[in-house]
């Protein structure tokens, strides 16, 4: 009682003493004037000892004690203070006393803050990242510009601080894009630097942690001024050395980063050029399409990054094996390897994966692949194979019909290949000669246009150093396209290289690939290292990547050109240094998939482990080792720790079995990123509890469950992730909640629904953040009329599929909700509740930023169609158009890509008119019953690729295409044979430049 009395006085005497500091700033100007920051940084002190007497803790200590006296003779000091000025005639004795007491007040608060904090956890900054300093800040800048605009009432009470906080970020932004620029590399500096990233870090968390509630107002409060004090020091610091740039100049110890070296010139996207290994590959050619009828496997071998998966690709593409082979089909085995997953990838090449084949056990998915090879000539590559494990499980799947089918694999490992099949010769792929890697660099140099003569020593010494390793030439061909063409600059990069003395290839392919590193822009550096959050040998979409760059934040936002398009050039950058690999492109060539080599793999984790930036975690970790091999009756609960496992990194990558995942309860307090990846198991589609992850992992900004069945209803919780930024779920879901609105910051939402339709609420409309929301089968808006008819407009949304649009008022209602959209996949149907007559094909037209349009199901009534003008690509599928409609296509002046599935059109002749389709380029004609297709040269004027697949009854492709200039590639699958014959005909012409495949 006598405590809580004494408490009470001194919150009284507290409060006193911070009226009477109002007072001596209200009361007079001259003092206001000399003193007013020093008064307001008493009393901002004194704010903070307020909160904590508010707040004491029931635990008594000597700590404690002393706070309390101190606190209270601050106070007594303030009021004594504030008499002496009420009192006495204001002069210069009476101004320097004052100036005085401030002093030795802010000297004990300083004391008292002091103690303060070692009653409560401070923020450490041993976990945060190393790397993309000034992405950091940029991104922080761009959150508390949001957190303002948003007027979130968790941060009201802090604003000041924060917005102090801002004012100093914007200068700290200032320092660091000179250093940049200048790309110096002086020690000093480069501290300053790491401390400027790592305070940039804390501050993000400190006000993160705000907005979710993690802490107390004390807490905050305390945080918040210790993160002024070390942004103080660290900006007097900067200053500092600004003043001393300014007089001295850049000080003699700074080095020139020899990123000084990289030109600004963009660089051509690059061809995929490799040199030609003539000599082994028309002898493994031969053998796979004119070998022995038994079955037989194909055996490459070599060191890592010597080109065996590049030259499996290249063996797998030609036009001469893809016509032999009926059935082909491409598996990567890996060192971790999965059975079922590898069974999985070989279906879905062969015939796509339904439900029914992934609710399959192992045993049915071998019959299943047993019966879709039988009685047909296959090639199936296994690429990257460790042991004989994979094949050993395998054998039985491909049958042996004496028709010519072969298996072809890569390996590091002779004794692989030999003990799979004993009686075939592995082929050892040889290092290049110095001469043949002389002429890869060149080609990947200068793409085709020939040394200049002051290069071509320093450069025939650079192809030398690569110790005739190819993934060496063009790791380090990447480098030199970046570097600017004079002798000297060259000169360092093979200085750089020979300083290590090393003679074997691989470990010098190692120091290569670090150099390549090192030689990164910042911006760059961030969106190379997250490769290694992906499985390594598998492709990577890269619309995934990009939109996880954005929610990253490692895009700068730019007035010239979107997030996304800023993100494709990063993207193109690290491919024309030879970082990242194309794994397949879209129908106009840009870069579909993607992926990293083995090395580079390595590289991405070895340095993101090195600078913190990421940590994988995988069933050869601990606990997780510990389960492999046990039985699936196990009773996990026995064996898994009863605390959550706790990991501090800023971003997890978790790759295990479901059950392992969600068994474990994984817990990371400031991790900002989880991406989770299902190892292949038995029951992909049973649904898991998820829950624990949102009071484990409270600061997350991207959560990937897409692997993972969360069930009908999306868990409770999930609103408490209110830094979400990308959100990817999957599970049985018929709606999603109103409560997903609370995710104030979503850009990237996708669902992936197991069940069907999905019904999105109407509260979606109010998410003015988001960018890009995908349904990965089909969407419903909730639609109230009353909503309709609002104002609401999601004025950044860029992408949205795949929402069911009727032909009804509705429709053009919601159309107008999306004046940015640039890229829509919809399915149309037929509104029972519209009156007869009015279910007419959707006004698409009024999207007049769309460029990419893909519609499937019914036609409604088919009236006239309308499509944007600015459209660059159009899919339809499934519509039972007449091909009268055609010409609403043909009009269309921007249209490049036009593919046409699946019944899209009906029709037995298809006539063309002249004057439309005058820029179209890529043209697929997939499953139609179409029999006569009359055109001619004249009519697709600028094509360049033709794709025809299933198109039985089509009699002949027009001969006179043949004479269309731009024309590249005709590609006929499982076709009718006068269809193949017409298009051999054309072959014959010997037109140059032009490519024919055909597959049965």
């Amino acid at each position: 009682m006598r405590e809580s009395l004494l408490l009470l006085l001194l919150k009284i005497l507290v409060l006193k003493a911070d009226f009477y500091l109002l007072e001596i700033l209200n009361g007079n100007a001259n003092l206001l004037s000399l003193a007013n920051d020093r008064i307001e940084s008493v009393r901002e002190g004194l704010k903070l000892l307020m909160t904590f007497v508010a707040n004491v803790p029931e635990e008594s200590s000597d700590h404690l004690e002393f706070i309390l006296t101190n606190i209270e003779a601050v106070a007594k000091r303030i009021i004594y203070l504030y008499h002496s000025v009420l009192t006495n005639k204001i002069t210069e004795e009476l101004i320097e006393r004052m100036y005085l007491t401030l002093s030795e007040l802010l000297d004990q608060i300083k004391v008292n803050k002091a103690k303060l904090r070692e009653l409560y956890p401070q923020v450490r900054g041993s976990c945060f990242p190393k790397t993309n300093g000034l992405g950091c800040v940029d991104f922080l800048l761009r959150n508390l510009k949001e957190l303002q605009t948003h007027k979130s009432k968790s941060i009201a009470t802090v604003k000041n601080q924060i917005e102090r906080i801002q004012g100093d970020m914007e200068f700290f932004r200032s320092f660091l894009n000179d250093r940049v620029k200048e790309r110096t590399q002086h020690q000093e500096l480069k501290g300053l630097g790491e401390r400027i990233t790592e305070v940039a870090y804390k501050v993000e968390y400190v006000i993160d942690s705000i907005e979710v509630g993690i802490g107390d107002h004390l807490q905050h409060l305390l945080w918040l001024d210790s993160l002024l004090e070390d942004i103080s020091h660290i900006k007097m610091e900067a200053v500092k050395s600004y003043q001393k740039k300014t007089c001295d100049g850049i000080p003699h110890n700074v080095t020139r980063s020899s990123a000084h070296m990289i030109s600004q010139v963009s660089a051509p996207e690059p061809d995929e050029v490799v040199v030609s290994l003539s000599d082994q590959e028309e002898v493994i050619i031969d053998r796979l399409i004119k070998g022995s009828l038994q079955q037989d496997m194909v055996s490459l071998v070599g060191m890592p990054g010597i080109g065996k998966t590049t030259l499996a690709k290249k063996l797998y593409n030609d036009s001469r094996v893809t016509y032999h082979f009926h059935i082909r089909a491409w598996c990567c085995i890996s060192q971790v390897y999965s059975k079922r997953q590898v069974l999985l990838d070989i279906l879905s090449n062969i015939s796509g994966l339904t439900d029914y084949i992934h609710k399959m056990t192992d045993e049915d998915l071998d019959l299943e692949l047993y019966q879709q090879l039988k009685g047909r000539r296959y090639l199936i590559v296994m690429d990257d194979m460790w042991s004989t494990e994979a094949w050993d499980d395998l054998e039985r799947s491909f049958p042996d019909d004496k028709n010519g089918s072969t298996l072809l694999i890569t390996s590091r490992i002779q004794n692989v290949a030999l003990n799979a099949k004993p009686n075939s010769d592995p082929y050892l792929l040889r290092l290049l000669t110095d001469d043949e890697s002389w002429s890869l660099l060149q080609l990947k140099s200068f793409h085709g246009k020939g040394c200049p003569t002051e290069l071509l020593g320093v450069g025939k010494e650079i192809a030398q150093q690569c110790k005739g390793l190819p993934l060496s030439v063009v790791a380090v061909s990447g480098l030199l396209e970046r570097t600017e063409k004079k002798p000297d600059l060259w000169k360092q990069i093979v200085d750089s290289l020979s300083r290590s003395l090393i003679d074997d290839p691989q470990t010098q392919c190692k120091e290569i690939l670090e150099l390549s590193y090192e030689h990164l822009p910042y911006n760059l550096k961030a969106c190379f290292l997250y490769f290694g959050a992906f499985l390594e040998d598998k492709d990577i979409s890269v619309r995934k990547l990009i939109w996880l760059w954005i929610a990253e934040g490692f895009i700068k936002k730019s007035e010239e050109k979107s997030l996304e398009d800023i993100g494709e050039d990063y993207l193109m950058d690290l491919i024309s240094r030879s970082l990242v690999l194309v794994s397949k492109r879209r129908s106009m060539g840009r870069v579909k998939t993607c992926r990293v080599h083995d090395m580079l793999h390595d590289l991405c984790l070895s340095r993101s482990k090195e600078e913190m930036f990421l940590q994988p975690i995988t069933k050869c970790d601990e606990p997780f080792a510990s389960f492999d091999g046990l039985d699936d009756d196990v009773d996990f609960d026995h064996y898994y720790p009863s605390k959550p496992l706790i990991y501090e990194r800023h971003r997890l990558c978790i790759c295990l079995e479901r059950r392992h995942f969600i068994k474990s309860k994984p817990s990371g307090p400031r991790t900002r990123s989880l991406l989770f990846s299902a190892v292949a198991d038995r029951y992909p589609r049973c649904p898991y509890d998820i829950t624990f992850i949102f009071q484990n992992f409270k600061l997350l900004r991207v959560l990937d469950l897409e692997s993972i069945n969360m069930g009908m209803f999306f868990p409770i919780g999930f609103d408490l992730l209110v830094q979400l930024r990308y959100l990817a779920v999957s599970g049985d879901l018929d709606s999603i909640p109103p409560s997903i609105a609370s995710l104030w910051k979503l850009e990237t939402f996708v669902v992936k629904g197991l069940k069907g339709m999905v019904v999105l609420p109407v509260i979606i409309w109010s998410m003015r953040m988001l960018r890009h929301v995908h349904v990965n089968s089909c969407a419903m808006f909730d639609l109230q009329e009353d909503q309709l008819e609002g104002s609401l407009v999601l004025d950044n949304l860029v992408t949205l599929s795949t929402p069911a649009l009727s032909g009804g008022k509705e429709t053009l209602k919601i159309l107008r909700r999306f004046p940015n959209l640039h890229r829509l996949r919809c399915i149309i149907f037929e509104s029972p509740s519209s009156p007869m007559g009015c279910n007419q094909f959707p006004q698409f037209d009024i999207l007049n930023q769309l460029e990419s349009l893909n519609i499937s199901g019914r036609a409604l009534n088919q009236g006239e169609l309308s499509f944007p003008l600015n459209l660059k690509k159009l899919t339809l599928s499934r519509l039972r158009l007449p091909w009268k409609h055609m010409s609403a296509i043909g009009r269309l002046q921007n249209l490049e890509v036009l593919k046409l599935l699946s019944n899209a059109f009906e029709g037995r002749i298809w006539d063309m008119r002249e004057g439309e389709f005058l820029k179209l380029k890529f043209l697929k004609l997939d499953s139609l019953n179409v029999v006569e297709w009359n055109a001619t040269c004249d009519h697709l004027p600028n094509l360049q690729q033709l794709v025809l697949r299933h198109c039985k009854e089509l009699e002949a492709v027009p001969f006179s295409f043949g004479e269309i200039p731009t024309l590249l590639m005709i590609q006929v699958q499982r076709c009718g044979l006068s269809t193949e014959e017409s298009v051999r005909d054309i072959e014959e012409q010997g037109i140059e430049g032009l490519k024919i495949f055909i597959s049965h």
